[in-house]
């Protein structure tokens, strides 16, 4: 792949890959990195690469695994790092509309669904693949993608439902 079809893909990708990631993990610095390392992987795979998309979103599942396999569990106040001498980035305007009410509850209720059901989600309104490119990467037939998106979809409604009335 040359560097200017490489700059296409990243220009036309880059965005699905981040708020795939983004809705993964718990703040958008974290969602950049690895989005960055997805792309770096993309770039110094050796193999020819049939389907560029698919193989950009298996490894973004794969990084969001190995971050949450890696995470340390024991949190850390945001005063013990200002202590430390740590700056806390302040998150731009941009950020911050995005980080609105219901998008946090959107957020908080894909992370108490299944993990299945959340990509399926994110995939298909988020970054609009078809069904087709879902099942390439999930190595399904489109038809159980369907039912995955639709029992995914009713599993968010309900969980969506649950948390208001409560």
């Amino acid at each position: 792949m040359t560097e200017q079809e490489f700059t296409a893909l990243y220009q036309k990708n880059l965005d699905k890959v981040f708020r795939f990631i983004y809705f993964k993990v718990d703040s958008p610095e974290t969602a950049q990195d690895l989005t960055s390392q997805v792309f770096l992987k993309f770039w110094q795979n050796n193999q020819p690469v049939k389907n560029p998309q698919a193989f950009l979103f298996q490894t973004a599942r794969n990084q969001v695994i190995d971050f949450y396999r890696q995470k340390d569990k024991t949190p850390v106040s945001l005063e013990e790092l200002q202590e430390q001498g740590q700056e806390i980035p302040q998150p731009s305007f941009a950020v911050q509309i995005e980080l609105s009410f219901e998008l946090e509850n959107l957020k908080k209720a894909l992370r108490r669904i299944k993990n299945e059901y959340s990509e399926v989600i994110i995939w298909y309104y988020l970054d609009d693949l078809s069904v087709k490119e879902i099942a390439e990467i999930l190595n399904k037939r489109e038809n159980n993608v369907r039912v995955l998106l639709h029992r995914a979809l009713e599993t968010l409604k309900k969980e969506v439902n649950e948390k208001n009335s409560v």
